[in-house]
């Protein structure tokens, strides 16, 4: 594997999909390219205020990628990134068609069904369009309490200070 390219915006979820990627891209000694996609640039013509706002946003992802570039380290995989514009899947899709990808890594946040059929999923849409192999990192879901961490809890509560007939 010599190429990794891991999309990425800015939950948590892109965020473990950039530490996966990344680490697996140092196991092998593979490059990795971080991409952001954004909406396609409609600029052209329109009031400098708009103009404003795009550059705006090219901006910020050129700043969330750098964030997702600092998980590497100093002695982290070679990184790229890419600041790409158009419809997420679509975009990604091309990016990894027309690199020399090896594998396309995303996260994919837990949703019900009804949000899923209403909104989509890039994960989704990428499982049947993206030429190349896939990994999707799901979103972790939260750590259920043990037994133990139960009872800490409620005996940090029973022995904090009451506030009920504290008013004075």
């Amino acid at each position: 594997m010599r190429r990794i390219l891991v999309a990425v915006d800015s939950t948590e979820v892109a965020r473990e999909a950039a530490r996966v990627g990344l680490d697996l891209a140092g196991r092998v000694g593979a490059r990795v390219t971080l991409v952001h996609v954004l909406p396609p640039s409609v600029a052209a013509g329109e009031t400098t205020d708009f103009a404003a706002f795009e550059h705006a946003c090219e901006d910020y992802a050129g700043g969330l990628l750098a964030e997702m570039r600092q998980l590497t380290g100093r002695s982290g995989p070679p990184t790229e990134t890419s600041v790409l514009h158009g419809d997420p899947a679509q975009a990604i899709s091309q990016a990894a068609g027309a690199e020399d990808v090896d594998l396309v890594i995303v996260g994919t946040r837990a949703r019900g069904t009804l949000a899923r059929t209403l909104l989509g999923s890039v994960a989704d849409t990428l499982l049947s369009h993206c030429p190349k192999p896939l990994m999707v990192v799901p979103e972790v879901p939260l750590k259920a309490r043990t037994p133990q961490e139960s009872a800490e809890e409620e005996l940090e509560e029973a022995l904090a200070p009451s506030t009920l007939g504290a008013q004075g």
